[in-house]
């Protein structure tokens, strides 16, 4: 498929996204010198932490910097200057080291977490000496820097790892877990240092989100926030480590009302908090934490699920086993039915070769000549009588079929056996014939065979690719979404809740008979379960089940406009549709029959319906075509063709796919630039084999798509790039501006009487 960039442009124009390109830089700087403020006031063991010194091995220069910046107020409000000079003097020496390291390996992406830490605990040890220097450099001394340049290697490390992670949307591995826990842990020490009154924010969010932990994954979650929120807190403020049981038991107990809503969650972990302060003889430090328990309880209860739910785990759990195994299996199948079409490819070759090219006039010479006792004296040899007097009776046959004794060569007009040569040509040739005609057809079971192998191969590896894409899953939510189809109706419900690797929430059901609830109010119901928005589910019915597929709202929606003008005919040959797969994706599949009128209707109809169904059902875009060619081409004994143009969006990325066998070139505009798609494969119903065309590209808000039959001819097509490039015009005006140009002059020129279809696509950001 080529790709033609078109020569004009779009007016460069700054995006939304650079215009608040400047507001974002200024929050990352705010954000890393109250980073710094706060991780310079963090105590540890009643001593400050080298946790200002971590953040500046792991940001950026720049945002470094802004910590620094942050620190040095801390210490001036708090008189620690003196105190704390080993992070005075560490934290510069950090940041122009590793402005240095990330120049000399080519860039940050070079420094590892391992690289980070290691950098990190090394300036730090140096600059501890350096500083211990102007006092009097003691053995216990010596000890006590040794131990914080490891704390502040270990806290560079996980903090490294935990944002490699984050920025790869990685799942959540025992690695990055463990990386998660300590930085979460370092946060809580943190925030510990900032009361106001009698309210700690840092075992505020602690109890916070060990409340939201037991509520999204239950009280085992629940419990182990709890525990690493206490002992981070104990840490910074020993005086808390006595009423931690108390938040760890509450946490825990919690988890079991998660089924009963969020309010349930805040009320039982408040009531097991006083009851547990109750039990102990409520500790020295029972009525603070009651009070941080209360205000955590209550921001949990009201505070929207989005606004935090990026700080929680994005992936609770790996992919089960189970489906795991099953994607393998899919896959092993795959490339079993790839060895079986390879094998049976090569035996169809030699089988091929190994068939017997037929030579009538040396058979019939050896069928009757040989047993004649004259056939010594008839010609110089056998084949020179072959040559001379068989070979003119081939043409006869070839032509007629048959032949008889008077068409016979006249050098055969002595011999005695005229009429078996005559009645042996004529049976050896339609035996040849006929064998030649099976053979032609066993060759075309073959070449069908093969492909057939070829789609099955392809559509076990579609089917096996889930595994892979959506690495992890919530066995939990699955089982509470399948109990809501059974409550809703559905018979033999089953539910999977899968996550890909941006951490968006996805679910696949089956189930048989009718819901009795509508699909807005099951959305309702899900998004309650799942305690994330979504949208109404994508529903398709096969036979007695049905599949549901629910998603988050997507990032993108596409604003479609289409229209069509019916050519010569009466009936138009062109046929499109719209639909969507259920996991964030649009398509649009547009076909053009052959011809016009009644019978290109039938067979563009028959590609997008039957097409459409198969893709929707999850068997993938490949398979689809190969089987959709291969139906077309045993459809009859007539021609039967069509075309395949079918663009597909992922709302969620803009990813799109495009594939096209025989169809029009599509017209793409994407960052001001307008750029012609052309495929260069056959349509689908001409040859078993097909070669599928198909390109990719990258959509963004704003960017266009239009779609186009061969009805269009290219003298509109600078008319469709003024429309496409033009500001302010709707995709249904683009759509119908297209077809009344192509329309212009139409009486006066046959090719502009050809059916004529145009979807154009826009692409918008949502919100």
């Amino acid at each position: 498929m080529k790709l033609k960039e078109k020569v004009v442009k779009e007016s460069p124009a700054v995006s939304a996204a650079e215009k608040i390109a400047g507001a974002n830089s200024a929050a990352g700087f705010f954000i890393s010198a109250m980073l710094g403020f706060l991780a310079a006031g963090t105590k540890l063991g009643g001593s400050g932490a080298p946790l200002a010194s971590a953040a500046a091995a792991v940001l950026s220069p720049p945002k470094a910097a802004a910590a620094f910046a942050g620190a040095m107020v801390q210490f001036l409000i708090s008189g620690g200057v003196g105190k704390n000079l080993t992070e005075v003097i560490a934290m510069p020496a950090i940041i122009l080291s590793g402005a240095f390291l990330r120049k000399f390996f080519g860039g940050e992406k070079r420094l590892s977490p391992a690289f980070s830490g290691i950098h990190a605990a090394a300036a730090y040890l140096i600059c501890g000496v350096i500083a211990a220097a102007a006092y009097k450099l003691t053995g216990g001394l010596f000890l006590a820097i040794i131990f914080r340049s490891i704390l502040c290697g270990g806290a560079a490390f996980f903090s490294a790892s935990f944002l490699s992670a984050f920025k790869k949307d990685r799942a959540m591995t025992d690695e990055v877990k463990i990386s998660a826990a300590a930085v979460y842990a370092f946060a809580v020490c943190m925030l510990c240092g900032v009361s106001f009154g009698t309210f700690n924010i840092g075992r505020i969010a602690g109890a916070f989100f060990a409340a939201a932990a037991a509520y999204r994954f239950g009280s085992g979650a629940g419990g182990v926030f709890a525990a690493v929120s206490s002992l981070a807190a104990g840490v910074a403020v020993p005086s808390m480590l006595t009423s931690s049981p108390i938040l760890i038991c509450s946490a825990a107990g919690a988890g079991m009302f998660r089924k009963k809503g969020r309010l349930a969650i805040s009320v039982s972990f408040i009531a097991m908090g006083l009851g547990g302060a109750l039990i102990l003889g409520m500790p020295k430090d029972g009525i603070r934490l009651l009070g941080d328990m209360t205000a955590a309880a209550a921001a949990f209860c009201f505070l929207p699920d989005n606004i935090y739910r990026s700080s929680m785990p994005k992936t609770p759990a790996a992919a089960s086993e189970t489906t795991r195994c099953s994607g393998r299996r899919m896959k092993f199948a795959a490339a079993a039915v790839s060895e079986v079409r390879e094998s049976f490819d090569k035996a169809a070759k030699v089988l091929d070769r190994s068939e017997k090219e037929h030579d009538i006039s040396f058979e019939v010479c050896e069928k009757i000549c040989s047993r004649c006792k004259s056939g010594a004296f008839c010609g110089e040899s056998p084949q020179h009588r072959a040559e001379a007097y068989f070979r003119p009776a081939e043409d006869f046959l070839e032509k007629k079929g048959y032949i008889t004794e008077k068409e016979l060569h006249k050098g055969l007009e002595c011999c005695p056996h005229k009429n078996l040569l005559a009645e042996a040509f004529t049976d050896i040739y339609r035996k040849t014939q006929i064998e030649k005609r099976l053979n032609l057809a066993a060759a075309g079971m073959r070449e069908i065979t093969s492909e057939q192998l070829l789609g099955t191969e392809k559509m076990l590896e579609f089917l096996s690719r889930p595994s892979e894409i959506y690495p992890s899953c919530d066995e939990e939510l699955s089982c509470r979404i399948r109990e809501l189809l059974a409550e809703a109706g559905a018979e033999k419900p089953a539910s999977n809740v899968f996550f890909d690797s941006g951490g968006r929430i996805f679910a696949e059901c089956f189930y048989g008979g009718m819901l009795n609830i509508g699909m807005e109010e099951l959305a309702e119901k899900v998004s309650a379960a799942a305690d994330r928005d979504m949208d109404i589910p994508e529903a398709v019915s096969m036979g007695e089940l049905t599949r549901l597929c629910f998603h988050e709202p997507t990032v993108f929606e596409a604003e479609i406009g289409q229209a069509r003008v019916n050519g010569r005919e009466g009936t138009s040959g062109d046929f499109g549709t719209v639909f969507r797969d259920g996991f964030g994706s649009v398509s649009i599949l547009l076909s053009d029959g052959m011809g016009s009128g009644a019978r290109a209707a039938v067979e563009s109809c028959m590609t997008v319906s039957l097409m459409t169904k198969l893709i929707r059902a999850g068997l993938g875009s490949e398979y689809a075509v190969r089987l959709i060619n291969l139906l077309l081409l045993t459809k009859s004994s007539d021609e039967c063709l069509s075309t395949i143009d079918l663009l597909t969006v992922n709302l969620f990325t803009g990813k799109s796919e495009i594939v096209k066998l025989g169809a029009a070139q599509t017209f793409l505009k994407t960052n001001g630039t307008v750029k012609n798609v052309e495929g260069w494969s056959t349509p689908v119903g001409i040859v078993s084999s097909v070669e599928i065309s198909r390109r990719f590209a990258q959509l963004s808000d704003g960017d266009e798509a239009v779609m186009i039959t061969d009805g269009i001819c290219e003298d509109v097509f600078p008319r469709v790039r003024e429309l496409m490039l033009s500001v302010g015009v709707t995709a249904q005006d683009c759509a119908e501006r297209i077809i009344a140009a192509a329309e212009k002059d139409r009486d006066g020129d046959l090719y502009r009487q050809d059916d004529k279809t145009v979807y154009v696509v826009k692409i918008h950001k949502i919100g």
